[in-house]
C-alpha cells in the first residue's frame, strides 16, 4: 500500500529519463542510509523499480533493489543472493555486487563464500576497496569467534581492516557519503542551534518557526516537527503537540521514541481517544514484537474499550513472550472474567498464585478467585479455602476477611462468620460493611440485642447506610416487634435511597404491623413500582401481602 502511494507521487517517465530517476534513487537510498528513515526507503524502491522497468539490465540496480527490499523485509536472503548474482551476471567486473553478495552470503552464514565474494570484490574495486577490506577482516574475525581459533586467519582479519581503514581517503564513495552526511549535520546543528537561541530568550513563536523551516530546508521532518511537539507540550498545548508528532511519523513510521511520545501525550490529555493510543502502542509492538509489557499495556487498553477479545488476546501474547510474569495471568484471568470463560479464569488466577511475585498482591488474588467460586460457581468449600489462603498471604486483607465472613454464612456457619467479622473489626475498627454484616449475623444467630448494638455501630460511621438502616429496621420490626422504631429506621433508609424497593416494602410491613392498611397499602405499591426498576424482590410477594390486606377472611 505505501509503496502504490508512492507511487503514484512520482510522474510516469519516459526512457529519456532514466539517469533522472537512478539519481533520485541514489539520493533517496543516501538519505535512508544517513537517517534510516524509512520514507526514504520506500522512494528509493519505487525509483529503482520504475528503473528496472524502463531498462532491465542495469547491474547496480539489482543489488541495491536486493538491499533495500531485505532491510524492509519483503525478500529473503535466497532471493537477495539471486539479485546480486543477477548483477554479476551483467557486470562480471562489478566490485559492488561482489561486495552486496559478500554480505548477505555472510548474513546467511556462508562464510567461507562470503570471503571469496569480497576478495574478488577488492581485486576490481583496487584502490577504492576501504569497504570492501573493512567488511573482508570483520569477517575473517566474527568467523573465528564461532570455530577454532586460527592466528594466521586473525592477523590476516586484522590486515584487511586495518588496510581498509587507511585506504578510506581513496574511496571516492565513502568520502561523499560522509561530506554528505557532514553537511546534513552541520545544517542541522545551525537550525538547532538558532532555534535554542530563541526559545531562550521566551520568544516561542519564533522557535516553531525556525523548526518548521529547518524541517522544509533539511527534510529532517521526524526530528524537527518532533522538536516542536516537545515545545508544545512544554507550553501545555496537548492538541498542537499531537498534531506535529502524528507530522513526524508520516516521515518517520519507525522511530518509536515518536510513538511513545503520542502514546503518553494521548493518555494524559486525550484519554478516550482509545483508537488512535491502540494504535501508538500496536505500531511500537510491531517494532518492539519481543515487549511483553507492551501487549500488557495494550491489554488494558482493550478492557477499556470494552474490547474483551482483542484485550484477551493481547494479554495471551505477553505470557507467550514472558510465560511467568504473574501480572500478566491476573490480567488475562480478568479479561476471562468479563467474558465469562470462568473456568479459564480459574486456570490463569491459579497460575499467578503459584507464581506468587508479591505475597499482598497474591492475596487480592486469591481472594479474586475466591469470589469465583463464591458467587459465581457456588462451590463455598472452595471459596473458603481461596479466602483462607488470602488470609494467610496477608494477614492484614479486611475484605478477605469480609468475604470469608459472608462465605460461612451462606453455608450457615454462623459462628466462623462473627470470628471472621470480629477479627477485621480488630484490624480496623472503622469500617461500616464490618457491623452491618455482623448485625445480620448475630440477628441469624437470634441475637437480638447484639445485633442491634451493631448495627447502630454502623449507623454512627455512615449515617447514609441505607442497608444498615433497613437491616437494623428488619430486627426492630421482627426481632423486638417494635414497628414503631422500624418505620424510622425505614424512613431514613428511604431517605438515603429513594430507589429501594426492599426498603419501601419493609415500610409497608410495619404500617401493616400496627393495622394502618392505607400506609402499608401505599409503601407496597411503591415497592411493587420500584421493584420494576431495580428488580431487588420477588414482586409477587409483595403483591400478595398488597391483596392480603384487603381480602375478605
Amino acid at each position: 500500500m505505501l509503496k502504490e502511494t508512492l507511487k503514484s507521487k512520482i510522474p510516469v517517465f519516459s526512457g529519456a529519463d532514466i539517469n533522472h530517476i537512478l539519481d533520485l534513487a541514489q539520493k533517496s537510498h543516501e538519505n535512508y542510509l544517513i537517517r534510516s528513515n524509512r520514507n526514504d526507503l520506500d522512494k528509493a524502491l519505487v525509483y529503482y523499480l520504475e528503473a528496472m522497468k524502463i531498462n532491465p539490465s542495469i547491474p547496480h540496480v539489482y543489488y541495491k533493489l536486493a538491499s533495500l527490499l531485505w532491510e524492509k523485509g519483503d525478500i529473503d536472503l535466497t532471493s537477495a543472493i539471486q539479485k546480486c548474482k543477477k548483477a554479476i551476471e551483467l557486470d562480471p567486473k562489478s566490485a559492488n555486487a561482489r561486495l552486496y553478495l559478500g554480505y548477505f552470503l555472510k548474513a546467511s552464514g556462508n562464510y567461507k563464500e562470503a570471503e571469496k565474494a569480497f576478495k574478488t570484490s577488492i581485486k576490481l574495486a583496487g584502490f577504492r576497496s576501504s569497504k570492501q577490506r573493512i567488511t573482508l577482516g570483520l569477517t575473517i574475525i566474527q568467523r573465528l569467534q564461532q570455530s577454532d581459533f586460527n592466528l594466521i586467519d586473525f592477523v590476516r582479519g586484522i590486515h584487511y581492516f586495518i588496510t581498509g581503514v587507511l585506504m578510506t581517503s581513496y574511496d571516492y564513495d565513502v568520502i561523499r557519503m560522509f561530506y554528505k552526511s557532514s553537511a546534513e549535520d552541520f545544517s542541522i546543528f545551525k537550525y538547532r542551534f538558532k532555534a535554542g537561541f530563541h526559545k531562550k530568550t521566551g520568544n516561542f513563536t519564533k522557535t516553531i518557526a525556525t523548526y518548521e523551516k529547518a524541517a522544509l530546508r533539511t527534510g529532517r521532518k521526524d526530528l524537527f516537527y518532533s522538536k516542536i511537539g516537545d515545545l508544545l507540550v512544554e507550553l501545555q498545548n496537548p492538541q498542537k503537540a499531537a498534531d506535529f508528532y502524528r507530522k513526524a511519523l508520516l516521515t518517520a513510521g519507525d522511530d518509536i521514541v515518536l510513538w511513545a511520545k503520542l502514546a503518553e501525550l494521548l493518555q494524559n490529555f486525550d484519554k478516550n481517544n482509545y483508537e488512535e493510543i491502540i494504535d501508538c502502542f500496536k505500531q511500537i509492538a510491531r517494532l518492539e514484537p519481543l515487549n511483553s509489557n507492551l501487549f500488557y499495556e495494550l491489554g488494558h487498553l482493550y478492557l477499556r474499550k470494552e474490547d474483551k477479545f482483542s484485550a484477551v488476546n493481547a494479554f495471551k501474547r505477553a505470557i507467550e513472550i514472558e510465560p511467568d510474569n504473574a501480572f500478566y495471568h491476573n490480567s488475562l484471568a480478568y479479561a476471562l472474567v468479563q467474558l465469562q470463560d470462568y473456568e479459564g479464569a480459574i486456570s490463569e488466577y491459579q497460575r499467578a498464585i503459584r507464581l506468587n511475585p508479591d505475597n499482598e498482591w497474591t492475596s487480592i488474588v486469591s481472594q479474586a478467585l475466591g469470589a469465583i467460586y463464591h458467587q459465581v460457581k457456588d462451590n463455598m468449600d472452595a471459596a473458603i479455602v481461596a479466602y483462607q489462603t488470602a488470609i494467610v498471604l496477608d494477614p492484614n486483607n479486611i475484605d478477605a476477611f469480609i468475604a470469608l465472613g459472608e462465605s460461612y454464612q451462606d453455608r450457615n456457619d454462623l459462628d466462623n462468620s462473627v470470628d471472621c467479622y470480629c477479627t477485621a473489626i480488630k484490624l480496623d475498627p472503622n469500617i461500616p460493611k464490618l457491623y452491618c454484616n455482623l448485625g445480620l449475623v448475630l440477628w441469624e444467630k437470634g441475637c437480638i440485642e447484639e445485633s442491634i448494638i451493631a448495627y447502630h455501630k454502623a449507623i454512627s460511621l455512615n449515617p447514609k447506610y441505607e442497608i444498615a438502616f433497613n437491616n437494623l429496621g428488619v430486627v426492630y420490626l421482627d426481632g423486638s416487634n417494635s414497628p414503631e422504631e422500624a418505620i424510622i429506621m425505614f424512613t431514613q433508609a428511604i431517605k438515603n435511597n429513594p430507589n429501594y424497593a426492599l426498603a419501601h416494602y419493609n415500610k409497608g410491613r410495619s404500617y401493616q404491623a400496627l393495622k394502618n392498611k392505607a400506609g402499608a397499602a401505599k409503601y407496597y405499591q411503591m415497592a411493587i413500582d420500584i421493584n420494576k426498576l431495580t428488580d431487588e424482590i420477588d414482586e409477587t410477594e409483595i403483591e400478595d401481602r398488597l391483596y392480603s390486606l384487603f381480602s375478605v377472611s
